[in-house]
């Protein structure tokens, strides 16, 4: 139930502001609503056994990288120019229930992403989806297309890379930067790279999306912002934010037009570097 006026659910029933000198009172109520709802829960839930168990391949960072790539970028260059992979991806994702199931639109997401030999880079809670969904196991690039499944066969990594939280997206801008540089200084906005938020949700998403913004990316999110009622704001985002730093915010609820989008750009980009 909601303990603050500040956050509070549409339709919901019961509603406990907290009080901090009567804190501990409440806090024996709230215990004792829950003993009872659980006694109600309890008698209508059918256990779900027998669900699939995979191992998962995580802990990714520039340095295992490189480290994965032999000591240095270059077979990753080299994949991205002579187009094995397309470009890269960081999905930096909640999970949320707003407008689909739980984590359905970024499970649809990132297969949909492989399927056209994008390589993703996952973050937050939503790489916990995909890991689920085994698409960071070595076995999901079976789901990739005919150029990412040579390149994960060949180094014996899935398709997903596993990042670590959505706090760890600054890894990501040292990676990027150690691509430009290796490129021989090719701005970040110029590069075949992508931000994907399939189902956003926390403020720390909202951050992420401005620092990707401000690095000058194209950005995708879903559901749609609670922004709308500021057309500057949305002007700003959306159009004018191009000629400020780059960056370009998407928002799209379908999944096949969203991905539509990040491989229009990507390939955009591929072809201002002329690869």
């Amino acid at each position: 139930i909601p303990v603050s006026e500040v956050v509070v659910f549409e339709g919901g029933g019961e509603r406990l502001d907290y009080v901090p000198e009567e804190a501990k009172e409440q806090a024996a109520a709230l215990l004792d609503m829950g003993i009872e709802n659980f006694r109600e829960r309890h008698a209508k839930i059918e256990p779900i056994r027998g669900l699939p168990v995979r191992e998962a391949v995580v802990g990714f960072a520039p340095e295992s990288i490189v480290a994965a790539l032999g000591g240095s970028l270059d077979p990753l260059l080299g994949a991205i120019k002579d187009g094995t992979i397309r470009g890269i991806v960081g999905l930096v994702s909640c999970t949320t229930l707003r407008d689909t199931g739980q984590d359905v639109h970024t499970v649809a997401i990132a297969e949909k992403l492989i399927a056209r030999d994008i390589l993703i880079l996952g973050m937050g809670c939503g790489v916990a989806a995909l890991q689920v969904a085994g698409l960071c196991s070595p076995e999901a690039k079976e789901k990739a297309g005919p150029g990412l499944k040579g390149l994960c066969t060949a180094l014996g990594v899935p398709p997903v890379l596993g990042f670590g939280t959505c706090t760890d997206t600054g890894r990501c801008a040292d990676l990027l930067l150690s691509v430009s540089e290796a490129l021989g200084g090719v701005p970040i906005p110029d590069l075949p790279v992508a931000v994907a938020a399939p189902e956003y949700m926390e403020q720390k998403a909202t951050i992420d999306a401005l620092f990707a913004l401000a690095l000058g990316l194209y950005t995708y999110v879903n559901p749609i912002p609670t922004v709308t009622g500021g057309p500057d704001l949305v002007k700003l985002l959306t159009e004018d934010l191009r000629w400020i730093t780059g960056g370009v915010l998407r928002v799209e609820t379908d999944a096949d037009a969203a991905v539509d989008g990040i491989a229009g750009h990507i390939e955009e980009k591929r072809k201002k570097l002329g690869i």
